[in-house]
């Protein structure tokens, strides 16, 4: 009996438990909850470019004050809004305010010589494609009215007869070479600030707007999660910063020629980038917890700055103030940053590296912070 009693114990202790299972409110909760993330995602990524508008795009425009003031108002009575025109005194100036990352092209006009477009292929490809229609539409203008020109010539020459037959000859042969010589006459099209033979699609600043988003958040990342101690996360960021500034300007730069400039510069660009994003995500791990500073920098960086950061599309072409926004975080800076480095060295660029900074700071702010309080709370306790 006792050994029949053991059997049974051994064999209900043996019998495995049944594994827990979720709930279903769990289940179904959980597959809203990933469903909501999705639909964050798509949308901070279409959302832009969706609302986005080509409008109030800056542009210079010089030559004289009559024929400039018809073209604006031309613009004007069909309701083109594409173009912020920006006066120029000459064609230099043009070409200095688009130098500058003042404007994004000009228009020149010249008393008795075709239209000139001047285009900066380096700034970015949909605003010179904007700019080489411009070119296209002045050249249709140009030669509608030289075949206007010869129609009516040849009208005056059917309708002129008699005494007046010699006059009327003389008069379509003299419109007969106005109208050639306008036919003859071509817009012509100038690149300013053309790109590198390595980048001539300029898609390589395109395709590093984003892993310079992900370069900053996984050095935030991997120094929230495997070093311990605030001041020591701060210091793995800075040092992956300078190393990863180092190789990246050595891939992009130097190795596939996609981001030509000065190195010294560049990698001071690419480190500045990966640290503002890495001290961020720090800093906020420190004031609140780690997981709160890996999902802010996440969003923020990634869902946000990213989407709205003008790495392929100007900047003044997002809804609102979006396109201001985006300048001051870190993935527009950046991206703002390198083009100017790479193509743009009139431009100011103290604006761009003063948001990194700022960034930067903010993080190592939010990091003593965070520390001094922790601190207080630890010498509580033990008091």
């Amino acid at each position: 009996m006792n050994t029949e009693t053991t059997a049974v114990v051994t064999a209900e202790s043996v019998t495995p438990a049944a594994p827990e299972r979720s709930s279903w409110i769990k289940v179904i909760s959980t597959s809203l909850l990933a469903s909501l993330i999705v639909a964050v995602v798509i949308l901070a990524f279409t959302w832009p470019t969706k609302t986005m508008e080509a409008k109030n795009l800056p542009v210079s425009i010089a030559g004289p004050e009559v024929t400039v003031s018809q073209f604006e108002q031309s613009l004007k009575d069909k309701g083109i809004e594409t173009f912020e025109l920006k006066q120029a005194s000459s064609r230099e100036e043009t070409e200095q305010q688009i130098k500058q990352r003042e404007t994004y092209g000009a228009i020149i006009f010249t008393e008795g010589a075709a239209p000139e477009v001047l285009t900066a292929p380096a700034a970015n490809a949909a605003a010179t494609q904007m700019l080489n229609g411009v070119a296209a539409q002045l050249n249709a203008q140009i030669q509608q009215k030289a075949l206007t020109a010869k129609t009516e010539a040849l009208t005056q020459a059917v309708q002129a007869g008699g005494e007046q037959g010699a006059q009327a000859a003389a008069q379509l042969e003299q419109m007969k070479a106005q109208a050639e010589q306008a036919s003859a006459m071509a817009v012509k099209t100038t690149a300013v600030v053309p790109l590198s033979e390595s980048d001539s699609s300029g898609t390589g600043l395109a395709i590093a707007a984003f892993p310079l988003v992900i370069g900053g958040i996984l050095g935030g990342a991997l120094s929230l999660t495997l070093i311990k101690g605030t001041w020591r996360r701060f210091a793995t960021a800075t040092l992956y910063a300078v190393i990863a500034g180092a190789v990246s300007t050595l891939i992009l730069s130097t190795w596939f020629g996609l981001i030509p400039g000065d190195f010294a510069t560049l990698r001071a660009a690419f480190a500045a980038t990966y640290l503002a994003t890495a001290s961020f995500m720090i800093g906020m791990g420190a004031l609140l917890v780690p997981a709160a500073g890996l999902g802010l920098g996440a969003v923020v960086t990634m869902f946000i700055g990213n989407p709205i950061s003008g790495a392929s599309m100007p900047s003044v072409f997002l809804p609102g103030a979006w396109g201001q926004i985006g300048q001051v975080m870190v993935p527009g800076a950046s991206s703002t940053l390198l083009r100017s480095i790479a193509y743009f060295p009139e431009a100011a660029t103290s604006g761009q590296w003063l948001v990194l900074g700022s960034w930067i700071a903010f993080g190592l702010l939010a990091g003593v912070i965070g520390w001094a309080v922790k601190e207080r709370r630890t010498a509580t306790v033990e008091a």
